[in-house]
């Protein structure tokens, strides 16, 4: 048990959320008037609910969520939705909690902020994507939400609903994904939450103002009815729920579902986690514009035995550029609150998590911007959120966590096809995921769940392109006694005139090691490799032209290493090796083993000195270990930590500020206004 008379005074000054958060954003945006009659007869009904009937119920929504995913990735039509699966479904209640596994975002707020409850009828199909009139439930514009509600006997228990990004909902660039924008406005068309379908009739009106704004009208169509049918499917299964167990129990055991995740969290997740104060930061490379000055992620991890608060005091004021997240402290809590599936197998995250895991967050950060603030890139947030709170918890645990990742980069070709058409090719690509303390990370895995790669087929067949190669980039993986998985590498050939856009992070900052473990291979993109018109582009571009016949090199970032490279088993650095994992230049340099170069036979003898003398000459390892880009800005002063003391600095070097900043704008000219 820690002695909480030893934690700093903010600890104890920020416990009582109610003072010590009232200046900041609403931990939740959607306000929703609660209905006093039915919240009375629910919590009436739940004690005398039977435990194996809201285990019924509970089963019952998750295959009903799971079925409504499958029939998107059925009769979608976008590569991005179909394929890479970039889309969630999930289901409400009456008061907009989410009852089901956690959606990255979207819940139902905006629609009973908007609509009356008189004004929601059965056969209504509400859709949206409007970011700042969407509660908090929508991060861009390319997300679409397409809302359900659910009746039973002419009352309204809950509201299924899907949201995904679409291919292009119209904007400055093809794709709706400008890195340069300044405004919301320049990112594609703003629908607030409005009815598709009203009483089973379809706008068809509003349909083609809505395809009329987009480059790919078939796609957008494809996905947007999609999400309809696929609604439908959760609709139909909670009536059935509902015929066969009374429609009162099935509601009252959506709120049961929900506090048993609370209960879950508080009684099985919070006592894993010490008492304390613990502050962990990352950075975005930067905010699309001004490309050398990054932004900064905070969060205060103050862990209490009833609670844990995560308080962002510190992140970044939201920025000119488009790296904002404007959702809430609510939606923030559920998406690092997923993190607790690791410390309690089987575990459903659904709202219930927020009653004891909470985020709050200062007004007018890149985490709660204000219209007309551009949002498009709010990934990046996303993704330095969870390194940052990786780092808050290595400090925790004393580095048993497990290291960091960047498992998202987005690459697109665009330009007019071999028959004059506008085509678009656009891939979610997957990285080395961190290290962990009892074994090595994953290899090219994405964030996004049951997400695929693009076939060489199926790209060749419908863009004009060529593939060259795929695999694993060798050397990426954060060295450490446990290694970083691998990040991907793909090589593409363009049979006509056109542009790429790149939509990354840790193409200059690295995935952080930790414990002693090395960081990962930042990616890049490369024009031409091997030949004398070889380029490589870092950060988030938006149009980098290429011509017919120019090979484009796409490389994704390492995961961070976990514990000392010098312990990790020789006959491991040996196998990598011989699978191109490693390279012989890294088992020396990184892993002090060395090794015939042909016959892959280890000198013992040589190894054991050379660990000593590496071991000697480097000193006693650090906890955290970013790599040279950090490490160089944080040793001129250009970025602050919290606990520097704890951090690496051996690979500060300024010449590394010179690789990645030469031709700093070329492809990114600086904007006006």
């Amino acid at each position: 048990m820690s002695d909480a008379t030893s934690f700093p005074a903010s600890y104890h000054a920020k416990r009582d959320e109610a003072t010590a958060f009232k200046d900041y954003a609403d931990f939740r945006y959607g306000q929703v008037a609660p209905d006093a009659a039915a919240q009375a007869r629910i919590a009436a009904l739940r004690k005398t609910l039977d435990p194996i009937l809201v285990d019924i119920v509970d089963g019952g929504i998750e295959a009903a969520v799971m079925e409504a995913e499958a029939a998107v990735e059925r009769t979608a039509r976008s590569t991005i939705i179909r394929e890479q699966h970039d889309y969630r479904a999930s289901l409400n209640t009456l008061d907009c909690l989410s009852v089901s596994r956690v959606s990255w975002a979207a819940t139902a707020d905006p629609i009973r902020m908007k609509f009356s409850l008189d004004q929601i009828r059965h056969g209504d199909v509400f859709i949206y994507n409007d970011v700042y009139e969407s509660a908090g439930t929508i991060g861009h514009l390319p997300d679409y939400c397409v809302v359900t509600p659910i009746f039973w006997e002419r009352a309204l228990i809950g509201f299924a609903q899907i949201f995904g990004h679409v291919s292009d909902v119209g904007g400055r660039h093809a794709g709706s994904w400008p890195n340069t924008s300044t405004s919301i406005f320049e990112e594609g068309t703003i629908c607030p939450p409005v009815k598709l379908y009203s009483q089973g009739q379809i706008n068809d009106g509003l349909y083609d103002v809505i395809l009329r704004n987009s480059r790919f009208p078939d796609d957008l169509r494809g996905d947007i009815d999609a999400f309809v049918g696929a609604n439908e499917i959760i609709r139909r299964r909670v009536v059935e729920l509902c015929e066969r167990f009374g429609g009162l129990q099935v509601e009252a055991a959506f709120y049961e579902i929900i506090d048993r995740c609370a209960e879950v969290v508080r009684d099985h997740g919070l006592p894993l986690f010490p008492d304390g104060e613990f502050i962990g930061e990352d950075f975005i490379e930067n905010d699309g514009l001004t490309l050398d000055q990054p932004v900064r992620m905070q969060i205060t991890l103050r862990k209490y035995p009833e609670k844990m608060i995560l308080d962002f005091a510190g992140t970044s004021p939201q920025t000119r550029g488009p790296v904002n997240w404007p959702l809430d402290g609510r939606h923030y809590s559920k998406w690092l609150g997923a993190f607790f599936k690791a410390q309690i197998p089987g575990i459903i995250i659904n709202e219930g998590v927020t009653q004891v895991f909470r985020c709050r967050i200062p007004k007018r950060t890149i985490v709660s911007s204000e219209f007309p603030a551009p949002v498009v890139s709010r990934m990046t947030c996303m993704l330095r959120m969870i390194s940052a709170y990786t780092v808050a918890l290595a400090k925790m645990f004393k580095g048993q966590v497990v290291a960091d990742m960047q498992n998202i980069q987005i690459y697109g070709l665009y330009g007019n096809d071999l028959e004059g058409k506008l085509f678009l090719m656009r891939e979610i690509f997957g990285a080395g995921s961190g290290a962990r303390p009892y074994a090595d990370g994953t290899d090219a895995v994405d964030l996004v769940p049951y997400s695929k790669n693009l076939p060489a087929e199926f790209v060749e067949q419908r863009f004009p392109v060529t593939v060259e190669r795929v695999g694993l980039a060798i050397d990426s993986g954060g060295p450490g006694k446990y290694r970083g998985g691998l990040g991907y590498v793909k090589e593409l050939r363009t049979l006509v005139d056109a542009h790429y856009t790149t939509v990354t992070e840790r193409t200059a900052f690295a995935c952080i090691g930790i414990n002693g473990g090395r960081w990962g291979a930042p990616g890049a993109s490369v024009k031409n490799p091997g030949t004398p018109q070889e380029e490589s582009v870092f950060f988030s571009r938006d149009a980098v032209p290429v011509q017919a016949g120019d090979l484009i090199r796409l490389v994704t970032p390492g995961g961070g290493g976990w514990g000392d490279p010098l312990e990790r088993e020789v006959e491991a650095v040996r196998m990598d090796v011989v699978r191109r994992l490693v390279s012989h230049g890294s088992a020396e340099r990184d892993y002090g083993v060395v090794m015939d170069a042909v016959t892959y036979v280890v000198d013992a003898a040589a190894t054991t000195a050379l660990r000593a003398r590496l071991a000697a000459a480097r000193g006693p390892v650090k906890l955290i270990d970013r790599g040279p880009y950090a490490e160089t800005l944080i040793k001129k002063g250009l970025l602050k930590v919290a606990d520097p003391e704890l951090e690496c600095t051996r690979c500060a070097d300024d010449h590394v500020l010179d690789k990645y900043w030469k031709d700093l704008y070329k492809y990114t000219p600086p904007r006006l206004g």
